[in-house]
């Protein structure tokens, strides 16, 4: 595995090298992240729920 390394201009990190997977597992818990806080936001903007079962009943599932 490759370490992390810092590329710095004057002295000043402005950029990082990462091993892939290591980048790809970051950007899964971004994603994650994300779609958690859309959820949420959904959620407290939307009044009316449904159960699971009343769900199925409606769609007849």
């Amino acid at each position: 595995m490759i370490k992390t390394q810092l590329v710095k201009q004057d002295n000043k990190p402005v950029a990082v090298i990462v091993d892939y997977q290591e980048y790809l597992r970051l950007k899964e818990i971004e994603e994650d992240r994300n779609d958690y806080y859309a959820a949420l936001e959904v959620k407290m903007k939307n009044k009316k729920w449904k159960s699971h079962t009343d769900l199925k009943k409606e769609l007849n599932l």
